[in-house]
């Protein structure tokens, strides 16, 4: 007798972006993976750790923990990080996708933020069916590729930004569904219905800009929890579109980015050019449109002895999108001040750095700060596009003016941060939720990641003793 389920199945169609994108997730092995893309899955972990560990302990990450134990009804078997309560997998996965990014210190150059997208799926899932650690690095490798790909297809990030979407919100279900997808042993067909779902669902918009709203935080969690029930959808025979990403009318390409999108470019060389290799590791806490400006403002302060005392004012030159995006002098949140060039300027001359301690609520009303800040402008340059890194013009009082421009900020995987560097980071960050010993216990841990045979070891380590 026929089975019902089968009857109802649309055909597969392999020859799909998503079906090649899911032949590759589904089958991909350790063994497959370079030395240096094992190497890099296990920094994104670490770092991720660190940076959900801090953001633990942030208010904004408070208020939407206690909305995900509401919604959740109080039970749950997936950790909070930094806490000892328990959600279910979906909702914890967006409280802690939440927490990695409200501090603004996740990776970059993925989906956006692909970090705080599939660490916490990654970890949620691979605790709860008792994956290896193996199978966990592999899960991360084909999350952050998938992620990165999509967004890739549509042209990169600047078509999306321009509509409107949030790329790490918007893109990054679809690495979360892989992720999950694979811990959870979907095979090609599953894994490319898994994908469907992320694409019929994807969203996320920069509407949080203009008064700093909390969303910015949820958007990453929102892609997470997306993935998630993508996965265990697909892993229950809930079929999905197999043609998600250029079917004509509702295809994820054309719908989010029209006659802008690139498609080939996302499956172009599968399964051998790894994403993961490009993702960088943010030295400053602000986002990473303002690292460019706080570099160079960091290098004039050493290197020609500059101080707020002997700045008339300040003019960075950049992009509409600097103006739009990064122009705010009158800052009121954190989030304002994460994404204001004029307030991280401002510290960064003021202190010598841009670090956590510079972003908190008590922080941000300092009145000399918020007075500097007040003589920094940022303004359109025709001579800065795309994504370029703006000029920093420095106006003193002695009448002489200085300029300085970044091109490659730190911590872009071409202009890296040394692994101890970032183990420093790390430290740095996981301290502010744990104790110094089970912050040492916990990256031993993560370096020995591969010799697990259960990466719930792991996550037993992010509840504070």
């Amino acid at each position: 007798m026929t089975n019902s389920n089968n009857q109802r199945r649309p055909p597969a169609y392999p020859d799909t972006i998503s079906g090649k994108m899911a032949q590759f997730a589904a089958n991909l092995k350790y063994d497959d993976l370079p030395q240096d893309v094992r190497d890099k899955a296990k920094l994104v972990l670490l770092d991720g750790l660190g940076c959900g560990l801090a953001g633990s302990t942030t208010e904004d990450v408070l208020q939407i923990r206690s909305a995900m134990l509401a919604a959740g009804g109080g039970g749950g078997d997936t950790l909070l990080w930094g806490t000892s309560s328990r959600a279910p997998l979906p909702q914890a996965a967006l409280a802690n996708g939440a927490a990695m990014h409200s501090r603004e210190m996740d990776d970059f150059e993925g989906c956006l933020h692909s970090g705080s997208v599939i660490i916490p799926t990654a970890l949620g899932t691979g605790a709860r069916v008792a994956a290896s650690g193996r199978d966990l690095l592999t899960a991360i490798t084909v999350g952050y590729d998938i992620a990165r790909r999509t967004l890739e297809g549509c042209g990169g990030n600047k078509p999306l930004k321009d509509k409107g979407w949030h790329s790490t919100s918007v893109c990054g279900g679809f690495g979360a569904a892989v992720t999950a997808g694979y811990l959870l042993g979907l095979d090609a067909e599953k894994m490319q219905w898994a994908l469907g779902y992320a694409g019929s669902n994807a969203g996320g918009t920069w509407a949080f800009i203009p008064d700093g709203a909390m969303s910015k935080r949820v958007h990453p969690g929102l892609a997470a929890l997306s993935g998630v029930t993508a996965a265990y959808l697909a892993a229950s025979n809930v079929t999905g579109p197999t043609s998600i990403f250029e079917t004509d009318w509702g295809g994820f390409f054309p719908t989010y980015v029209g006659e802008k999108a690139v498609p080939a470019r996302s499956i172009e060389n599968l399964s051998s050019d790894f994403k993961l290799r490009i993702v960088g590791f943010k030295p400053y806490a602000a986002c990473r449109g303002n690292h460019g400006s706080i570099d160079a403002i960091l290098q004039m302060r050493r290197e020609d002895g500059i101080r707020p005392e002997n700045v008339d004012r300040i003019v960075i030159r950049g992009t509409p999108t600097h103006v739009k995006q990064l122009g705010k002098q009158a800052v009121k949140t954190m989030l304002d001040a994460q994404f204001s060039l004029p307030y991280s300027v401002s510290v960064s001359l003021a202190t010598g750095g841009a670090m956590l301690d510079q972003y908190t609520p008590e922080q941000l009303r300092r009145p000399e700060i918020l007075a500097l800040a007040r003589r920094v402008n940022v303004v359109i340059d025709a001579q800065v596009t795309g994504s370029e890194q703006p000029f920093v013009d420095v106006y003193l009082t002695d009448g002489r003016m200085l300029t300085r421009r970044v091109l490659v900020p730190r911590g872009a995987h071409t202009n890296a941060l040394t692994d101890e560097e970032l183990r420093i980071k790390f430290r740095s960050n996981a301290k502010l939720a744990l104790k110094d010993a089970q912050v040492d216990e916990l990256e031993d841990k993560v370096q020995k990641v591969d010799t697990l045979e259960n990466v719930a070891d792991i996550a037993a380590l992010l509840i504070p003793r």
